[in-house]
């Protein structure tokens, strides 16, 4: 259950930035994918050489006596989850956990589709996908691609620095990804605050693994 919930926070955190920078883009015009080739191999997500597997989330589940009570694609990034009983936790999550958790929960729904998250050192993550973000008014579907870091601000809180992001094969400028970057960080900060009974102690990202010390909740609930 432990790192089911880290999983899910840290891979929204995550998702976020790649998800928000696109909108922004797309939302001025500046970038239109209106048909993506497969002869380019540009209609799926990026490969950043993160193994996943299915049996990894359920092997997950199991271990940490997480019961589901509908299913995963349910639990997905953008679906309405509520949180209670917060306890304490202590995880530590490689990046074929994390990418196999996000993949369960999110290949059916949501505007995110093969996401696959490489953790390094020093708080830096990469996250590529392929996103659709047609029923949501905007003339774009192909892959996606951020780096940047991630790490602790407060007790309740985070801080991001997004370093570089992509939408298809074209960059996305740097004034763009800055005002991406500031609402999202203002957006994930105010629902982290709704979160009863929170507490960071230690964030991190060191040895391609994702470090979490504190308080959390410990139930998480799919409406």
């Amino acid at each position: 259950m432990k790192r089911m919930r880290t999983l899910y926070i840290i891979g929204a955190v995550l998702a976020a930035i790649v998800v928000g920078a696109v909108f922004i883009v797309a939302s001025t015009g500046l970038i239109k994918i209106p048909v993506i080739t497969s002869v380019f191999g540009f209609d799926k997500a990026p490969d950043l050489g993160i193994q996943t597997d299915p049996a990894l989330f359920s092997g997950l589940l199991t271990r940490q006596g997480v019961t589901l009570t509908d299913h995963a694609s349910n639990y997905c990034l953008k679906c309405d989850i509520t949180y209670s009983n917060p306890g304490l936790m202590e995880a530590s999550l490689t990046s074929s956990e994390l990418s196999s958790y996000l993949q369960a929960t999110n290949n059916e729904k949501g505007p995110l589709k093969g996401i696959q998250v490489r953790l390094g050192d020093n708080n830096q993550a990469e996250m590529a996908a392929y996103a659709d973000l047609r029923e949501h008014g905007y003339d774009f579907s192909g892959p996606v691609y951020a780096a940047g870091r991630i790490e602790k601000a407060g007790t309740g809180s985070i801080r991001l620095d997004v370093q570089s992001a992509k939408a298809g094969l074209v960059p996305i400028p740097e004034g763009y990804r800055k005002s991406a970057e500031e609402a999202l960080e203002d957006t994930i900060n105010d629902q982290l605050q709704k979160m009863p009974g929170l507490r960071i102690d230690a964030l991190d990202i060191e040895n391609g693994r994702l470090n979490f010390n504190g308080n959390f909740p410990k139930t998480a609930s799919a409406r």
